[in-house]
């Protein structure tokens, strides 16, 4: 059990160090992500023959890839948003439905969504109108709602339909302008013309134009400018590009390499088409954020060429500014130093003032806001971003976490159980609903929710997110199963020799195994140096793991004040303790100051909480009378379990050895053990009846049974 303790909690450890504030923000993680599929060996799909512990412990660093510690996932698509926001009602709103292809050819869909998406992003650059994005209008794809119900689904006025027929060297555009509310017909017009690139935008302006006249929307001289632009002459170029854009919008790790390559095959064609290298730069900051599928250097250096190039082309290419402020954000995120947040910011506002209909812009920016720990704006952006895309699910991912770290625990599974009414099918919510609720103490629901998580998709990471309940509970053989569903052609694979040493409590050998292993990407080098750390603590060797400490979290190598954030201050916490052991009191109390107040501030259960990061730190202040006390605050909150938030369980934590003698602390952690043995006797109880309902039913009640048809699949 230790041994199998101790992995899982190193999975843990690398989730909250080593991943990126990121990770959440732009669709779900799949298990290739780690790594370029061409830099795969395939040939050989068995399990490898360690042993069952081997398993596990590959198992885990899967987890720590795919299973992001902050919350993700929301609901609000109501009333709230308006309110929240701020966004006045009478805007003129407008959704643009895809456009039918009315071409013998089922080829040419991919035409008519090139003519929708070049209108949709025309009438977006007009700051008079509410556009909803095209993530939530490709909802409706084919659909046979009624308009009204349309309109009503997406909070607009105004509705467009369209249809393409591509014959030969001829297109004709028809297009149609409806009150969603009444059905009326406030404009319609069709369009007949040679298929060539000049006359295709020349309809796209010219119908942007009518539905801005008809909607009364007033345009500026800068907006009739952008209208009549005409990014590209190429239609084989726009024909790469449209395949591009359609594939970044998937996020998938296959469907991102294929809108690499048409980006870069529309750039070839037409070496003059900015928004081609705006979608390049996005297409490779994406894969490196959302899949590790390439290293940081080298996206980073693609994206900052290709956003170049976009700009010099075009200096009001809101898309471009938007990429660009991910890049700055997403280079500033690897170690917080320097002022590329501001830069960051300066790009989205910049990007916000040229196009308030891009929702990835809101995204992004309350990612960065976020991460500066500005909650209340990171939230209203996020509304922002889901009053013109009702149905991306990207917010849908992010808010509840917020919410939650600002210490709203409720809140947060309340927005969980909307977002499960509005995509019903969709897994990611029910994960994260276990998720939460392992972090806030109730184990048992987090399995049920788990597993009614897996009944929804094929995806075996998805029980990772209740590993931790499951060695508390001692279900070594549920762990097992779970480690052996993993190949040995994992990425990470070839450090399992380090995992193992470690597991068996062969810190010197851990230490020699990842020191002598050439690290072939960052990637690697971030699941490696909390291990050697850690490893190297455990062995007493403070100047080891001062170092590797330090190469993992480099803000916390400057002497200034604010060096610790909610990214680091757990490994701040680590490093004071390998400062105390060398005798550097000095530099020890600055950093538990710091850490003091970053823990001050957050919530201690949930997603997003410390934990019991304020006992460490008042038991390395020699405070321990106050550190029991704080404990005794922690399980009064629902605080059950340490592996939750850090990389050891309560038995193994070397910091609060100094409390294991107290009476007060071993009748605590008796209280702790007999909580969960109650959660396990439920957990066995709803797995021989095979009726997980009374565990679901706890967060709202048998209203949601009802409402989402839950069933769980026995384990």
């Amino acid at each position: 059990m230790l041994r199998l303790a101790a992995t899982y909690a190193l999975g843990a450890w690398i989730v909250i160090e080593a991943g990126s504030v990121l990770l959440p923000t732009f669709g779900e993680v799949t298990p290739e992500g780690v790594k370029l599929d061409s830099e795969i060996d395939h040939s050989n799909k068995a399990p490898r023959k360690r042993g069952k512990s081997n398993a596990i412990i590959i198992t885990l660093l899967v987890l720590a890839l795919g299973v992001s510690i902050t919350l993700n996932v929301t609901g609000i698509r109501d009333e709230d948003i308006a309110e929240e926001t701020g966004v006045a009602t009478e805007t003129p709103s407008i959704a643009v439905l895809p456009f039918s292809n009315r071409s013998p050819d089922p080829d040419n869909r991919f035409f008519a969504d090139g003519i929708h998406d070049d209108l949709l992003t025309r009438l977006a650059d007009i700051d008079s109108l509410r556009v909803i994005s095209r993530t939530s209008v490709n909802e409706y794809r084919d659909t046979t709602k009624k308009l009204r119900d349309i309109g009503t689904e997406l909070g607009v006025t105004t509705i467009v339909e369209g249809a393409v027929q591509r014959s030969g060297d001829n297109v004709r555009i028809s297009v149609q302008l409806i009150d969603a509310a009444t059905d009326e017909h406030l404009w319609a017009d069709s369009y007949d013309r040679a298929l060539t690139t000049e006359n295709l935008f020349a309809i796209q302006s010219e119908i942007s134009t009518q539905i801005a006249t008809a909607l009364r929307a007033a345009l500026t001289p800068e907006e009739e400018v952008r209208l009549a632009v005409m990014p590209t002459k190429s239609i084989e170029a726009l024909s790469y590009y449209t395949a591009g854009r359609n594939n970044l919008y998937l996020r998938r790790f296959d469907t991102l390499q294929e809108a690499r390559t048409q980006f870069s095959q529309a750039i070839e064609i037409d070496p003059d088409y900015a928004q081609a290298y705006a979608g390049l730069a996005e297409t490779a900051l994406v894969t490196l954020i959302n899949h590790r599928a390439i290293e940081p250097s080298q996206a980073f250096d693609l994206a900052s060429r290709a956003i170049d190039k976009a700009l010099r082309l075009d200096d009001q290419l809101a898309e471009a500014h938007a990429v660009h402020g991910l890049l700055k954000l997403t280079q500033w995120s690897a170690t917080r130093i320097g002022d590329g947040n501001a830069e960051a910011a300066a790009s989205f506002q910049r990007a916000i003032q040229l196009n308030p209909n891009l929702s990835n812009t809101y995204v992004w920016f309350s990612s960065l806001r976020e991460s500066e720990g500005d909650y209340e704006t990171a939230i209203e952006l996020l509304n922002k971003a889901l009053q013109v895309d009702p149905l991306g699910r990207i917010p849908y991912v992010n808010l509840p976490g917020f919410y939650a770290q600002q210490g709203e625990p409720e809140k947060a599974l309340e927005l969980l159980v909307k977002a499960m009414e509005i995509f019903p099918d969709w897994e990611t919510p029910y994960q994260y609903m276990a998720n939460h609720l392992m972090s806030l103490g109730r184990l048992d629901e987090a399995v049920a929710w788990a597993l009614l998580a897996e009944t929804k998709t094929d995806d075996p990471m998805t029980r990772g997110s209740i590993m931790g309940a499951l060695i508390e509970f001692g279900d070594i053989d549920a762990i097992e199963e779970f480690g052996e569903l993993f190949s040995i052609d994992h990425p990470m694979y070839r450090m399992g020799e380090g995992f193992m040493r470690f597991t068996d409590s062969d810190f010197r050998g851990t230490i020699t195994v990842l020191e002598e292993l050439q690290l072939n990407t960052d990637i690697e080098a971030k699941f490696a140096y909390p291990l050697i750390s850690m490893s190297a603590l455990m062995m007493r060797d403070f100047d080891k793991a001062q170092e590797y400490l330090l190469r993992a979290n480099p803000l916390l190598s400057s002497d200034t004040s604010q060096s610790v954030d909610r990214q680091n201050f757990r490994s701040a916490i680590l490093l004071a303790y390998a400062y105390q052991q060398m005798g550097d009191a000095r530099r020890a109390e600055q950093l538990l100051n710091e850490a003091e107040q970053v823990v001050s501030q957050m919530p201690r259960t949930g997603i997003g909480g410390h934990g019991i990061s304020d006992v460490e730190i008042l038991v390395l202040q020699g405070r321990n009378d106050a550190a029991l006390d704080a404990l005794r605050d922690a399980i009064d909150e629902g605080f059950v379990s340490l592996m939750s938030y850090e990389m050891w369980t309560l038995d193994q934590n070397l910091i609060i050895d100094a409390l294991r003698d107290d009476e007060r602390f071993k009748a605590m952690k008796l209280e702790l053990d007999r909580k969960i043995e109650v959660m396990r006797e439920n957990v066995e109880h709803a797995e021989e009846a095979d009726d997980w309902s009374e565990l679901l039913n706890r967060v709202r009640g048998d209203e949601l049974i009802a409402s989402l048809h839950l069933r769980t699949a026995s384990r």
